[in-house]
């Protein structure tokens, strides 16, 4: 119908044609807006740096910078700026054996050494399968130990990974458990480059990137100039008030595990053509998102993650390192996916990703827990330790505190030269986390740069006891006893 014939229609069909679009638009408004409103705030007060998209039906409806790409020259953040993804990659490394099982290539449940004839570790090849690789069920576990010892600029291709974990013995006899392995997606790249004989870089931008249209997506050489790029950073505990940039920890260039860069619209193009079976056909993109085995409060599928919060499903995946927090969210039966790429400290991912969740979807008890405890800490830093003991003693019974956002804002506290407030946080966790061991690590630093030795001297001894292979920490103990 043209706007011209809408003309002619009688006034009461007139305002019903047009109430749901005003519906859905202040729906929109009203998700978004308290968003905006939110991040704008988590900026100014906690330095949030990345970028956040919502995109309905496939097209965004907010997508927004913060911070700064690189930060010692105040080069801000653009809705184009090209993040690291970290293990978001395991979900491009999926679609591509996803896309090899339905060419008939290769079958999920086929072992290792079936296409890999010379793998090195022959319980491996033997016993493990395409299925438990891609589930983190192979007993495999990763290599970063071994990796950061290295001189990373010579790890470029997925091959030079193999040294560093093929030689492993199994955690578990595969199938049994879940660990989440890095060194099992690498494997997967392998079987990827074998049996396509490409690289597996060309590979996923022949059969990924390419037909769903991601320009701006791949495994840079970072040791490249490389336009746009945001850098990671984080807070130093040893120099208080001094950022540090992720570049040593970084790989040199990203794997089938993870470590490649995207922008926000690239993975909201990446979200489309997966659900317009551009990449897969719908039964594929079925199975391998659809969760296999328990990981954290819901399931991991074929490189998806899988969760469900009053009644609605949610796929996609989150990515880590230092200086890197991601995730992309895909609501399937609400229209909606959510991109949050950020190059600061994680609990500004963890506070963007539940205030998104509870927008869309509404409130659950992970959710409820996270802003309780948020709460909570700014009543300590404002009121003192006690008042934060008082107000937990009256909410015991409905929420329950996050021991790590407790512990990421105590090291804020210490990077801010809020030492007695870090304190006070830190002593908050060993109340009511008295098995934890990182807790009794920082308090013992916090009260090292607040001058109380013996205190310092005291935790970290408690430390020691249950971390007794922390052979830096033993050093900082003989170095504080002289």
């Amino acid at each position: 119908m043209t706007i011209r014939q809408i003309y002619f229609i009688t006034a009461i069909f007139f305002i019903a044609l047009l109430q749901p679009i005003v519906v859905q638009s202040q729906n929109l408004e009203s998700i978004v807006n308290p968003i905006k409103s939110h991040l704008k705030n988590l900026e100014k007060e906690n330095n949030l740096s990345g970028v956040v998209l919502i995109a309905k039906d496939g097209k965004p409806t907010y997508r927004e910078a913060f911070g700064f790409a690189n930060l010692p020259d105040r080069v801000k953040n653009k809705p184009d700026t090209k993040f690291n993804l970290a293990s978001i990659n395991k979900m491009f490394t999926a679609t591509a054996i996803m896309q090899l099982v339905e060419s008939g290539k290769i079958s999920l449940q086929d072992k290792v050494g079936q296409y890999l004839l010379d793998y090195p570790n022959k319980t491996v090849a033997d016993s493990v399968t395409i299925h438990q690789l891609l589930t983190h069920t192979s007993g495999m576990s990763s290599f970063w130990e071994e990796y950061d010892k290295l001189a990373k600029v010579n790890f470029k291709t997925v091959s030079d990974y193999l040294p560093l974990f093929a030689y492993k013995k199994l955690a578990f006899a595969p199938g049994s458990d879940f660990l989440y392995s890095n060194s099992g997606y690498m494997v997967l790249g392998l079987i990827i480059e074998k049996v396509s004989g490409q690289n597996y870089f060309d590979f996923v931008k022949e059969h990924l990137y390419k037909p769903a249209k991601m320009i701006n997506t791949d495994a840079y050489e970072l040791d490249n100039v490389i336009p746009n790029l945001a850098t990671g950073y984080t807070m130093s505990s040893e120099e208080p008030g001094q950022w540090k940039n992720n570049i040593f920890s970084n790989l040199a260039k990203g794997t089938p595990a993870g470590g490649g860069y995207s922008t926000a619209d690239d993975l909201l193009s990446f979200a489309n053509a997966l659900q317009n079976n551009i990449l897969l056909s719908k039964e594929s993109v079925t199975l391998y998102t659809s969760g296999k085995v328990k990981y954290r409060e819901g399931m991991y599928g074929y490189g998806f993650e899988e969760n469900t919060i009053n009644g609605h499903r949610i796929i996609g995946h989150t990515g880590g390192h230092d200086g890197i927090a991601c995730e992309i969210m895909i609501y399937p039966d609400l229209g909606y996916t959510v991109v949050i790429l950020t190059n600061g400290e994680v609990e500004n991912y963890w506070e963007v990703s539940n205030l998104i969740k509870k927008q869309l979807v509404g409130s659950a008890p992970s959710i409820d827990n996270f802003f309780y405890t948020k709460d909570i800490i700014k009543t300590i830093c404002n009121k003192g330790y006690e008042a934060g003991i008082k107000e937990i003693e009256q909410n015991s019974k409905k929420y329950s505190l996050r021991e790590n956002l407790i512990e990421r804002y105590g090291y804020k506290l210490l990077f801010e030269k809020k030492t007695n407030q870090a304190i006070d946080l830190f002593k908050l966790n060993i109340h009511f986390f008295p098995n934890s061991t990182y807790g009794y690590y920082y308090i013992s630093e916090a009260y090292r740069v607040s001058g109380q030795k013996k205190q310092a001297i005291e935790y970290l001894k408690l430390y020691i006891e249950k971390e007794p292979e922390d052979n830096d920490a033993k050093l900082k103990y003989k170095l504080l006893m002289k």
